[in-house]
């Protein structure tokens, strides 16, 4: 039985994949990308390095705690030890460099305005488990905190008392979609006006979107932060999903209190139905890439830099046409009877 609900999850995945536009195969390896690593830790636990001069050389990464507090942090065994732990992951940096190097050609060529960051690397001591990559293109600097990414079963997580559903993105191999994760924040034009659930759920799809832009060879389930068997959940239920959403009137709303129920990082969405812990968190943010996957399909000719500039949220969605089919054989149940007040989104697609 596990055998076979494998190869159904791989089916499932595959028609989802060939389904998928390939509008971002673009040529950029011929620019320029000047790529500067700085291990800041390193010198950061090298007491031969007066403090003086790492304030002078690393401003930024001080604050106005006293010179003993950041003598006893650089002396601390434990501090060091969990530095090192981020070396045994990031090695000596090159497989880092080869995987950012690329990103930042492609980011360059759609956002040829925006020079490279210089990339700092730091431990947190554990401190910075919450926003591992901090991006400011104004400032052209990118911090990325390695004891973010110790891998899901490491003991340090453990005593910290991490959750299962955080941990799956803290490893390594999902450094390249939180950086592209940073940037999208500089990119994406967020409106403190248009708060519509509509808004926000088009919103993270942008921010989704250019994962796909920047990372045209990673599996979707690494830009989103979902495990493979969730991505399958998703894909069987996307019909359903969005029927929920309808039926509820939830996409015009303003009721703030969906943010927390669909489109933030938790163990599973609210539905406040039997279902729900069958869902992955933030399934907001996958509707609402997938209806920017849809309005890309027939907007061919949209440019990237428009398409997340553009805040009008129900013009996407009516030139979209998203209509996802509900599957009457999907694990999910929802109530299929329209409510007052929801008509207009059924012909949105027709």
């Amino acid at each position: 039985m596990r055998i076979f609900y494998s190869i159904a999850i791989i089916f499932i995945l595959m028609l989802s994949s060939c389904k998928k536009e390939h509008t971002w195969d673009v040529d950029s390896s011929g620019i320029d990308v000047n790529l500067v690593i700085h291990d800041i830790s390193k010198n950061f636990f090298n007491d031969s390095i007066p403090l003086s001069k790492l304030k002078t050389d690393y401003p930024f990464f001080f604050d106005n705690s006293s010179d003993s507090i950041w003598d006893a942090q650089r002396l601390d065994p434990k501090e060091k030890l969990i530095y090192n732990e981020s070396l045994k992951q990031f090695g000596d940096f090159k497989k880092l460099d080869n995987e950012l190097i690329p990103i930042f050609q492609k980011y360059k060529y759609y956002f040829p305005e925006h020079e490279t960051p210089t990339v700092f690397l730091y431990s947190s001591g554990l401190q910075s488990l919450d926003y591992p990559v901090i991006y400011s293109a104004q400032d052209k600097l990118m911090f990325i905190a390695m004891d973010a990414f110790l891998g899901e079963k490491n003991k340090f997580y453990d005593s910290m008392r991490v959750e299962n559903y955080l941990r799956r993105n803290m490893y390594v191999e999902r450094v390249p979609a939180q950086v592209v994760s940073a940037i999208a924040e500089n990119i994406v034009t967020y409106s403190p006006r248009q708060q519509k659930f509509l808004d926000l759920v088009l919103y993270e799809g942008k921010k989704l979107i250019l994962q796909d832009a920047l990372l045209t060879d990673t599996p979707d389930e690494y830009k989103i932060g979902y495990t493979p068997e969730q991505m399958a959940w998703c894909v069987e239920n996307e019909g359903n999903i969005w029927n929920f959403f309808v039926e509820q009137n939830y996409v015009f709303s303003d009721d703030r209190t969906l943010e927390k129920r669909f489109l933030i990082v938790a163990p599973f969405s609210k539905f406040n139905n039997e279902v729900e812990q069958q869902s992955p968190g933030k399934i907001g943010a996958w509707i609402g890439w997938q209806i920017i996957r849809k309005y890309i399909q027939e907007n061919p000719d949209v440019k990237l830099q428009d398409l997340l500039l553009d805040m009008d949220s129900q013009k996407i969605l009516q030139a979209s046409k998203y209509k996802p089919e509900v599957n009457g054989n999907s694990t999910t149940k929802y109530q299929k009877k329209k409510k007052e007040g929801v008509d207009e989104l059924y012909h949105y697609a027709e």
